[in-house]
């Protein structure tokens, strides 16, 4: 087991409170312009006024802080018992002002509140959604939402006071913003990259006051201590119209909010131990859950929705302190800074080239993440259909190209949002490959060597229709055979019986075979997303019937966890 000699305190562990305090001080820094800036454009965007617009950002604040406690915890199902700092979800940036258009605030708090249950369900499910909500469905929906919320960064470059329009001195400003945050995300080093969008945000608007772009009659004029000028906007709970448009799109992002929830928790765990073990897949089911009660504090708040945010993962391994003691000092930092109406009123004077300026900075790197996402599993013909066609689809739709005007109206509501179109196309075509793989290239059976005439038949239909020779066909079935010996081997001496799932899938000009086997009784998919997920590498030399299947395999991986092991092998057609 690899040893993490860089740590210094593990999360159960317990450093002095000043140095935890420090830490999580210097999280809530790196995140704070985040999470204040992300209420700040729906606001400004969809119109509202000012006391309405301190309200969002009292909230997102207020949100952040608890969100953050309940993932440093383990409340039952709750919880990662990382240290995951929470705050607002800039993904959400389209939707919401679409939200508040179309009913208010209180549309928009009833939308996040609701659709934050539906994170519930993608814990319960989890096995099953993860053969539809692939990474590559999952990144398709993030390059769709960062082209929704594109037009919203580009509008806020141009919102400036009537004296500054069409002044040179506001591209100027949104250049220097762009230019600060990208210069110091490629050129600094450790724990000074990740406050490149702070350090951007404040030399931009260093700019934008030489060239008196910046009101600071308000920010003098707001006490230190105090509550927001704006007041709880409710919930709307006669469900209008808009209601059932809009909640296809926020269940979306939500979902794909989980994805990367699941991503960092795996990450943030691997970072926070000296000695390397096998994933917690509970904590992160935790995690997940954790966000999706972080939502819903959000909505009822009346404030946009939360995530978890990767820097504050990063900053643990940078630093060595995984303790859950920085987690707690850091949540109630955000919400101490909740009741200062002052902190608000700096954020809220914010000129709007800056802040788009930040915004496009955030969807560019949404956008890149959506392209790692699709590709993390490689990109065969079926999903790659099935991503590309998503895409255009979602974003001819938003762009009115695809007969938006001959639907019914509630349809045009409903298709005109990207995120939804696309991301439901990518979803349905997904769900057809997946009910295909389901029906023929499957099997459950118990793992004996009877067993092995079954598999051998199922391989052999599967060959057959990929149209391989004979010769390709007894490679693939010889490997097939090998792999079910070194898993038979594996559990020799065990008591309770085992049981096998296998899977097979063509992916480009090459087959690919999966193997689970688990305890008699145990959930075979449910196994396969824990072992996947949490698993740990096994010794590639523990056995010869693995080191034979290397051998005649394009690629094998093997993974072990809590009694299952999962066993990954790929066949090359022309060998």
């Amino acid at each position: 087991m690899s040893e993490n000699t860089h740590l210094r305190y593990e999360p159960e562990e317990r450093p002095p409170h000043l140095l935890a305090a420090a830490m999580g001080a210097q999280i809530v820094a790196m995140i704070l312009t985040g999470i204040m800036i992300t209420p700040l454009v729906v606001s400004r965007t969809a119109g509202l006024d000012g006391p309405t617009t301190s309200w969002l950002v009292f909230g997102a604040l207020i949100a952040a802080g608890i969100s953050t406690w309940l993932q440093v915890s383990r409340i039952g199902i709750i919880g990662s018992g990382y240290v995951m700092f929470v705050g607002s979800n800039a993904a959400f940036i389209s939707v919401a002002v679409a939200a508040i258009e179309g009913g208010g605030p209180a549309l928009l708090a009833t939308l996040v509140s609701v659709s934050a249950l539906f994170t519930f369900l993608f814990t319960a499910k989890l096995p099953a959604l993860r053969r539809i909500l692939t990474p590559a469905v999952g990144g398709t929906v993030l390059m769709l939402m960062a082209l929704s919320v594109a037009p919203v960064a580009w509008g806020m470059m141009k919102r400036v006071p009537t004296q500054f329009a069409g002044s040179t001195a506001v591209p100027i400003v949104v250049l220097i913003t762009t230019v600060a945050i990208v210069a110091i995300s490629l050129f600094a080093r450790g724990v000074t990259r990740l406050w490149a969008p702070l350090l951007g945000v404040l030399t931009g608007s260093a700019a934008a006051a030489l060239f008196g772009m910046i009101d600071v009659a308000p920010i003098a004029a707001a006490p230190w201590i105090g509550l927001p000028s704006g007041s709880w906007p409710g919930l709307a709970l006669d469900f209008p119209p808009t209601f059932w448009m809009l909640l296809p799109a926020f269940v979306l992002i939500t979902l794909v909010g989980g994805i990367e929830t699941y991503a960092d928790s795996i990450s943030v765990q691997r970072t926070s131990r000296r000695q390397a073990q096998p994933i917690d897949f509970r904590g992160v089911q935790g995690a997940i859950n954790a966000d999706g009660v972080g939502s819903f504090i959000a909505g009822l708040v009346g404030t946009v929705p939360n995530t978890v945010y990767s820097s504050s993962v990063a900053v643990v391994e940078l630093t060595g302190v995984a303790s859950r003691r920085v987690g707690w000092w850091g949540g109630a930092f955000l919400i101490l800074l909740a009741f200062s109406p002052k902190i608000s009123a700096i954020v809220a004077a914010m000129p709007g080239p800056v802040a788009g300026a930040f915004v496009m900075m955030i969807i560019v790197l949404l956008f890149g993440h959506g392209v790692r996402l699709v590709n993390e599993d490689g990109l065969g013909f079926e999903v790659g259909l099935a991503v590309c066609l998503g895409f255009w689809v979602g974003f001819g739709f938003q762009q009115g190209a695809l007969f938006n005007d001959m639907l019914p109206s509630w349809a045009q509501l409903f298709l005109s949002n990207g995120t939804t179109s696309g991301g439901l196309t990518a979803i349905l075509l997904m769900l057809v490959i997946s009910l295909g793989r389901r029906s023929r290239d499957r099997l459950t059976v118990p793992l004996a060597l009877a067993s092995i005439t079954e598999v051998r038949t199922l391989i052999q239909g599967f060959a057959d229709r990929l149209g391989w020779d004979k010769t390709a066909e007894d490679r693939l079935v010889l490997a097939a055979e090998e792999a079910m010996l070194f898993l038979l081997e594996a559990r020799v001496g065990e008591r309770q019986p085992g049981q096998l799932m296998v899977r097979l899938r063509r992916i480009d000009e090459d087959a690919e075979l999966e193997y689970v086997s688990a305890p008699v009784g145990t959930n075979a998919e449910t196994a396969l997303a824990a072992v996947t997920a949490a698993g740990a590498p096994a010794d590639p030399g523990q056995d010869l019937s693995l080191r034979l299947l290397r051998a005649m395999a394009k690629e094998v991986k093997h993974l072990q966890y809590h009694g299952s092991d999962y066993l990954l092998v790929r066949v090359d057609s022309t060998g």
